[in-house]
């Protein structure tokens, strides 16, 4: 019922200025060929756009109170403008203007202030959803934040006693040492899916407050984290830039994981089994097997065109065809992986506001472009 009857002023005002507008034409009320174009075409014209407003108003799936809103903005702006000029044309009358120029100059300003409260409506309804927009998004975001804590906090309980139960098993020398490394794997991997999975959660917000850090001393410090030796890792630039050291760390560290991930895939005898891939050595211990290091180069530096940096590796490099799916969560070619780790660098960066792409490195490996001004 409301929708009906804001269409229907929209629609009724529109053909009303119309018709008068009309008979004003007939009936001779405006003077010469630029009071004709001026007064009549034009106001035409406002009509035609009310009337499309109207119609719009009809087949959009906007909700009711929107459509409530254009049409008093469009019945406001009418009645203000129609209004300023209603003083003015009865002062016209009372000097002895004709009704029919009376008529004309409502009207045109009635027509007028119609188109003007049409345009300055859809600014509002505009502004009003993208607000619910945003209000939604927000709603989301906790949403999410919230689900990925609870399970993060349900899975931690039963997988520290599990754990726990396990080192006292380890002790038993009866117990199958293979299997409990297999069962210990599985742990390791639910306690990443945990990290991994609140660290995409809350990856994709905005930085709001970035500050000034060094590339370089982020770089080692994450390499650190992964347990990297200093053979291995070679950072060639000293470029300072603005981020959340937070989230930039857990961007390198998820780098460096993959590429040391990638580099056991290249092992030989493992049959796809994740404990002889050497990732980790030792359960407990999240250091990567030196197998895995020998041989592998990674390289963080500063990109040669546009502002950014790069993080490249010697290894197999990914596939042209398979580089676009490589940043959607749970794709991963690793039987170690969580298939999170690069959905959080792309979240990270889209974060910061900056592109991520993936190409061949010189060594034939992988390498990650971050561009700070994509534009």
């Amino acid at each position: 019922m409301r929708r009906q009857l804001g269409i229907g002023v929209i629609a009724g005002i529109g053909v009303a200025t119309a018709q008068l507008t009309v008979y004003g034409i007939i009936s001779g009320a405006y003077d010469g060929f630029v009071g004709l174009l001026t007064d009549g075409v034009l106001t035409l014209l406002f009509s035609a756009l009310v009337i499309g407003a109207g119609y719009w108003a009809q087949t959009t799936d906007r909700p009711d109170w929107d459509i409530v809103r254009l049409a008093a903005w469009c019945l406001a702006g009418s009645i203000a403008i129609g209004g300023f000029e209603l003083l003015t044309a009865l002062s016209l009358y009372a000097a002895g203007a004709a009704e029919i120029e009376l008529l004309r100059a409502l009207t045109t300003a009635a027509a007028r202030g119609a188109a003007l409260g049409i345009g300055f409506g859809l600014f509002d309804i505009e502004r009003r959803r993208t607000k619910r927009r945003g209000a939604e998004l927000e709603r989301q975001v906790d949403r999410l934040e919230e689900f990925a804590s609870v399970v993060s906090h349900d899975l931690r309980s039963p997988l520290t006693v599990a754990k726990g139960n396990m080192e006292l098993i380890g002790d038993n020398d009866a117990v199958d040492e293979e299997l409990i490394a297999h069962i210990e794997f599985a742990h390791d991997r639910m306690s990443e899916i945990i990290e991994d999975s609140l660290a995409l959660a809350r990856g994709g917000n905005e930085v709001t407050d970035p500050e000034p850090v060094d590339l370089s001393e982020i770089a080692t410090q994450a390499w650190q984290t992964v347990g990297g030796d200093d053979e291995t890792l070679t950072v060639d630039t000293e470029l300072r830039l603005d981020a959340d050291p937070e989230r930039l760390l857990r961007l390198l560290e998820n780098l460096f994981r993959n590429a040391i991930e990638h580099g056991a895939e290249g092992d030989e005898g493992d049959d796809g089994d994740p404990i002889a891939a050497g990732l980790p050595d030792d359960y407990g211990d999240d250091e990567p097997a030196d197998s895995v290091l020998d041989g592998l180069s990674i390289t963080v530096g500063r990109l040669s065109e546009g502002e950014g940096f790069y993080v490249a590796d010697n290894g197999d490099g990914i596939p042209e065809e398979e580089r676009e799916d490589i940043f959607e969560a749970g794709v991963s070619s690793s039987g170690t992986g969580s298939g999170l780790g690069l959905a959080i660098v792309r979240r990270i960066a889209q974060a910061h506001g900056w592109t991520v792409s993936v190409t061949d490195a010189d060594g034939g490996g992988a390498r990650f472009e971050f561009r700070i001004d994509p534009e």
